[in-house]
């Protein structure tokens, strides 16, 4: 791919400034400059070495910019594994165990509406919050 070619492809995200390109530092560096977020080389998640340097906690780290990569920071899909329906702990126990957060008997159920949310005129929301 020629560098007009990968300026021209760029220069299409909104989210993707030329200079983005036209820098010689590392991408790991540029993925962190506003204007270059968009650009294709910063869309893989990454997970900066600081991140496990530092002792705050991970749920915390995991909002950082550079740390959303890290393996602490993916969440697992929700699975509903055979061995869930097969113990006899209460469901509450088994909604907890990871292979099992997925079945039907874990997820909440929708949220009641107050009789007065139909009466009020706001957008729904802001009666939301």
């Amino acid at each position: 791919m020629s560098l007009a070619l990968a300026v021209c492809v760029h220069a299409t995200s909104s989210k993707c400034k030329p200079f983005c390109e036209d820098k010689t530092h590392d991408w790991d560096d540029k993925c962190t400059w506003g204007g270059c977020s968009g650009c294709t080389e910063c869309s893989a998640p990454v997970c900066k070495p600081f991140c496990v340097d530092k002792t705050h906690a991970w749920d915390n780290k995991c909002t950082w910019v550079g740390c959303n990569g890290c393996t602490e920071c993916i969440v697992p899909e929700p699975e509903c594994k055979p061995f869930c329906e097969d113990k006899t702990q209460g469901w509450d126990d088994k909604c907890t165990w990871g292979g099992c957060n997925g079945c039907t008997e874990c997820s909440s159920p929708p949220p009641m509406c107050k009789p007065f949310c139909d009466d009020k005129t706001q957008d729904w929301d802001d009666k939301l919050l």
